[in-house]
This record gives C-alpha cells, structure tokens and sequence, in this order.
C-alpha cells in the first residue's frame, strides 16, 4: 500500500472519530488488513487469561501452542506490558501468534490504573451503580464523551504496547439499559468509534468485541469489527449446560459473523473432563474457534 494511500486512510477514520460516527456508526474498515487480519481469520486456538499472571508473567502465553491470546492490558500491579515483553509472548516457530489486549468499554473497575479514589465520594456524572456479580464493577454510561475519552486514552496505551489489536468486554452493556431508546445504537456507535481511533494510528489494529453477537445485523457494525468472542454458547460458567434456544440463537448471530468473512472465538466455562471434551467438539462442528477454561481467568488452561 502507498504512502499517499495510507495518509488519505488515516484522514478519513479520524474524521469518522471526530464526529462519532454519528448517523449510523460506521466506520471504513481498512482496505487491505493485511497478514493479521487473515492470521486472525485462518486461527484455529485461542487462549483467553486475565488475572494471575504472578512471577511466571507472560512465560505460559509464550509456551502455548495458541495462535490468538488474549491478555490484560496490564500486568496484575497495574504496569503496562512492554513491548519486547509481547514480542517475547508472542514468537513462536513458524509465525508470531496474536496478542489482543482486554478493555472494558462498557463497565468502570475500580482497580484499573485509571481510577480515581475521589469517585467513591464524588462519582463522575458518567459512573453509575455497582455491578453486585463483579465487585469492584460499575456501570457507566457509556455513551457519555468523558467516559468515552478516558477509554480512547487506555486504548492509545494498548496500542503503544504493541498489542495486535484489542479484546472489547461489556459490549453487551446496552441490554441494562431497556430505559434508554437509543441505548443499541449508541453501543455500536461507541465500537466503531474505537475502530475509528485505533485504525487511525494503526490500520491493521484488530477490534474484537466480546458478546453482543447480534450487533453484527447492524449494517453499520460489520466494517467496524474483525472477528467476535462469544461466551457461554454451550456451557455457563461453571459446568451448567445452556438450553437449547439459546444455543439456537447465537448460533443462527455466529452465522452472520462467518457470512462476513469474521471469525467467531467462543469461550464456554467448564473444568469436568467429559463436559469439556464435549465442548470442544461442539463448538469446533459448529466452525468455531473454542476455548474452555475456569470463570475467574486466571490460568491459561490447555487448548485442544
């Protein structure tokens, strides 16, 4: 691609971020994603670990056999990963695998750098209730713009890491908002924001959003978006098989990810030997990239 083509590009997506991508979320996707983007396409494991890092810090990412991993932006003391650090986690012979790095964009947590100890007394306007399932998680109003520059700042840093791309949670956070009409349509317009952004500073950055699959029959959506992780298609964390219609119903949303060309990573909640060896087959029957590990994340459990 020319220098002149690569200019014009990053132009255009910072234009689409300084407005919002306000009519209906769209963002140009890269013209030519380039050898990630089809690593990412052709990948058949992933592995998926948060928290637990300890003094063995990125030394099993490094050892896996996985061709995507995805990670916390920072280490479990709150430091920022270095670049070399993720070049070393992600060489392996016969090509580098995949780094994505985990942002929430659609919950606070009080134990991120970015924190403030002032909030508890004085909440910003754009922080709400705490999330009683995760302590330490809060709602945000996800749409508001101090919200949303603060996360574009934690997502320049992922990028100065040297991150292949991000790893979205809490995409799905517009469903506690039944009270907001508009509350879908800004989700996707926050996403392809974050696509806009990144994209400008890297045009091969990948964006992968967690949950939410339906968002992809959003015509808007699919240029923003690379790929999908998808949790509890099969299994509920932990052990507890989901029901049928729900199976159905992500299946029939994964389905519009793969006519796209976009690639779905599930990750199902499961430890007993059988129901895992089961969940694998499952998923893979049903062209899916999958992973099973433990609720909390905090071990890079084996792949199959």
């Amino acid at each position: 691609m020319s220098t002149a083509r690569l200019t014009l590009l990053s132009l255009l997506l910072v234009a689409c971020a300084a407005n919002g991508a306000a009519s209906s979320g769209t963002v140009p996707a890269a013209p030519d994603a380039g050898t990630r983007a089809q690593r990412l396409t052709q990948a058949r494991t992933w592995g998926y670990q948060l928290t637990g890092y300890g003094d063995a810090m990125l030394g099993p990412v490094r050892r896996s056999p996985f061709d995507v991993v995805v990670i916390d932006a920072v280490t479990d003391e709150g430091v920022a990963w270095t670049p070399t650090q993720l070049r070393t986690a992600a060489a392996r012979p016969g090509g580098a695998r995949l780094l994505a790095a985990y942002l929430s964009i659609g919950e606070a947590e009080d134990y991120r750098p970015y924190w403030q100890a002032s909030w508890t007394a004085s909440p910003p306007r754009w922080l709400l209730g705490g999330n009683p399932d995760w302590p330490g998680s809060y709602a945000v109003a996800y749409w508001d713009p101090a919200w949303q520059t603060l996360m574009l700042r934690q997502l320049d840093h992922v990028i100065e890491s040297g991150f292949d791309g991000v790893y979205l949670d809490l995409v799905d956070a517009y469903e506690g908002h039944a009270q907001r009409p508009t509350a879908r349509a800004d989700m996707v317009t926050w996403v392809c924001r974050v696509a806009a952004h990144a994209r400008a500073r890297d045009p091969h950055f990948l964006i992968i959003p967690q949950n939410a699959a339906e968002l992809i029959r959003d015509p808007g959506y699919a240029p923003c978006v690379d790929a999908l992780g998808s949790e509890e298609t099969f299994v509920y964390a932990m052990n507890r098989p989901t029901e049928v219609a729900r199976q159905q119903a992500l299946l029939a949303d994964y389905a519009v990810w793969t006519a796209h060309g976009k690639p779905v990573f599930a990750v199902d909640y499961a430890d007993t030997p059988e129901l895992v060896s089961r969940t694998y087959a499952r998923a893979r029957a049903a062209g899916l990239v999958p992973y099973v590990t433990v609720r909390e994340a905090d071990v890079l459990t084996p792949g199959r």
